[in-house]
């Protein structure tokens, strides 16, 4: 494919942050053939200063937070973990964090952390009418405290596998409906 590929316009997602995709043919707005990388999707991300996301899981994704500039304060906790860790990550620095752990990403500076992500399956975001159908990333209510005391199991309903199926049926769809360049 002989392409040159730019980040789409930043949104703010449901967590706090803001994204903008790069590669990733669920993602309309990339302008790839939908499903032609189906293993793996990248978008940047902007964590502004002296701010944080709201805790969020990833019920069906494997992600890699890779800084490019900035710090990053890390804090996850998967099933198997007794309580949350924190992980500092500079530039040229990623972490891991695997489908079903809790997460949340800290700026502690005063500058702008960018960050891209790496999602394995490709990320699954869907939008109708400006209202958030579906998203791979299920944003909590609770903070760190508030969690524990609940036995680690959020308030929120997480979606099954049969809703992400569906949401990328409706993506499918969505891209062939619409006319080729």
């Amino acid at each position: 494919m002989r392409r040159v590929f730019e980040t789409t316009q930043p949104f703010r997602v449901p967590d706090g942050t803001l994204v903008a995709a790069l590669l990733n043919s669920k993602d309309r707005r990339c302008g790839l053939p939908f499903g032609l990388l189906d293993d793996f999707s990248i978008a940047a991300g902007t964590i502004g200063p002296r701010s944080k996301s709201k805790i969020h899981l990833l019920p069906f994704v494997t992600q890699v937070t890779f800084v490019r500039r900035g710090k990053l304060q890390v804090c996850m906790k998967a099933a198997r973990d007794a309580a949350p860790y924190r992980l500092r990550v500079g530039p040229d620095q990623a972490v891991l964090t695997e489908c079903g752990t809790l997460l949340q990403l800290a700026n502690d500076g005063a500058r702008p952390c960018e960050v891209l992500y790496i999602a394995s399956p490709a990320y699954l975001f869907e939008v109708a009418n400006d209202r958030v159908v579906y998203d791979d990333a299920v944003a909590l209510a609770e903070d760190w405290p508030r969690l524990a005391a609940a036995g680690w199991h959020p308030a929120r309903r997480l979606p099954t596998i049969g809703e992400r199926r569906r949401a990328a049926r409706r993506l499918a769809a969505t891209a062939a409906a619409r006319p080729r360049p």
